[in-house]
């Protein structure tokens, strides 16, 4: 039995001191072709320390050896030294048997750092060279999907799928084919892609963003299945709470929507859409404490967040701390954008308390966002007719009930108004 067999039996049986001697022993004693064979199976099985002082070694006696040249430049990528692995690939011409490896692994390294451009060029000059070869178009596929470029991400993953290469390097093309197509807002097409892969054999991220377009199209209950499963497979898989509860809410659910979203909470505490959500569920499940407690603690994870800072206003609404609600609002910062829902919120705030100066500036500056809102023009219909302020009465309900003609009571309105004048 050579060193490089006791070595590798060593490894097997767990015996890393046995295995250590026996290397010493690869190094001084065993030939050439067997310690080329032995840093094979040592890169394949993840002791790449190893492996790489056999290949350099080698190299050192054979220099033309290209197919060493690319193993040590990945073990250099993997090691996060990109310039040692191009290095190593500079001298590979088109001539070489390594050729095409050596682009792919510089296309690799290039990507690494954030090159596509170069990396992408490489990669064509690859498939150009050597064109019948799918793990090029795969390459190509990768490098598009995590450029962001999609569309071209799509059109590989589709020529693979059509020559029925369906897997390389344990990615599964269909599922990417589809998370593909889910990005270009093919939301359909993403869901049969994904279903014909089959929820068994998509990865927990993947059945993610399938639960992710159930929801998105309507299909909360097929969304809740999906979901569940994630959370099931990997209960610290954070980001699958969040959209399942939302899928239960969407099911009317709103208990388990929000058992949901404090089995999240266990997980993950510091996202404030958990909290949001869960405080708005708790409303509606008439539980106020519960729904401060959450918002509160959003606020205390991103104080500077206008949609946490609504949620917040919302509730001091729904609970009319109006004092509370003014003050808040007014203490920010207005010097930038600024959601228009701050405006309504403090107009209906000040409406109640009969603020009628600082109400109607509010509502007069919330109007142009959301003059095709029903539920914005309810609010200043009852502000103007309070007010006795005709004609921003008479045109507010003409826009409301070009929007809801079916709305009897508002007709009614429109109609004593017009008979009064």
């Amino acid at each position: 039995m050579s060193y490089s067999e006791q070595m590798l039996a060593a490894l097997e049986q767990g015996d890393m001191a046995k295995a250590r001697d026996a290397f010493t022993q690869v190094l001084a004693h065993d030939d050439d072709e067997t310690r080329y064979n032995l840093a094979e199976e040592l890169y394949a099985l993840g002791f790449t320390g190893q492996a790489q002082r056999l290949y350099e070694e080698l190299l050192g006696k054979y220099p033309d050896q290209d197919d060493i040249k690319t193993v040590l430049a990945d073990i250099a990528v993997s090691n996060g030294d990109a310039d040692k692995a191009l290095k190593y690939l500079a001298d590979i011409g088109p001539d070489s048997d390594a050729y095409g490896q050596a682009l792919m692994t510089a296309a690799d390294v290039y990507q690494t750092q954030g090159l596509y451009e170069v990396s992408e060029q490489k990669l064509l000059t690859a498939a150009q060279a050597f064109p019948d070869e799918p793990v090029i178009t795969f390459a190509l596929g990768e490098l598009y999907f995590a450029w962001g470029h999609d569309a071209q991400a799509a059109e590989a993953y589709s020529q693979l799928l059509a020559a029925d290469e369906t897997e390389f390097a344990g990615v599964n093309v269909q599922a990417r084919y589809a998370s593909s197509l889910a990005n270009l807002g093919q939301y359909e097409e993403a869901i049969a892609a994904f279903e014909a892969v089959g929820d068994s054999k998509l990865a927990p991220s993947e059945a993610f963003q399938l639960g992710g377009l159930y929801l998105q199209t309507g299909a909360s209950e097929r969304a809740v299945a999906v979901l569940k499963q994630v959370i099931d497979r990997d209960a610290s898989f954070a980001s699958a709470y969040l959209p399942l509860a939302q899928a239960q809410e969407a099911q009317g659910d709103q208990a388990a929507a929000l058992a949901t979203v404090q089995d999240g909470l266990q997980v993950d505490d510091t996202n404030p859409a958990l909290f949001t959500l869960g405080a708005n569920l708790a409303l509606k499940l008439e539980q106020p404490e519960v729904a401060r407690r959450y918002l509160q603690k959003a606020l205390a994870i991103d104080p500077e967040n206008q949609t946490v800072m609504l949620e917040w206003s919302n509730f001091l609404l729904a609970t009319h701390d109006d004092e509370a609600n003014i003050a808040f609002l007014a203490a920010i910062d207005q010097s930038g954008d600024i959601d228009p829902q701050i405006y309504w919120n403090l107009a209906k705030s000040h409406d109640r308390l009969d603020h009628v100066k600082a109400a109607r500036e509010n509502y007069l500056l919330a109007f142009r966002a959301f003059q095709n809102s029903p539920d914005f023009l309810h609010d200043i219909i009852d502000f103007f007719q309070s007010t006795g302020s005709t004609a921003e009465l008479k045109a507010a309900l003409t826009r409301y009930l070009a929007l809801v003609p079916s709305d009897s009571d508002m007709q009614d309105r429109l109609d004593e108004l017009n008979r009064e004048n």
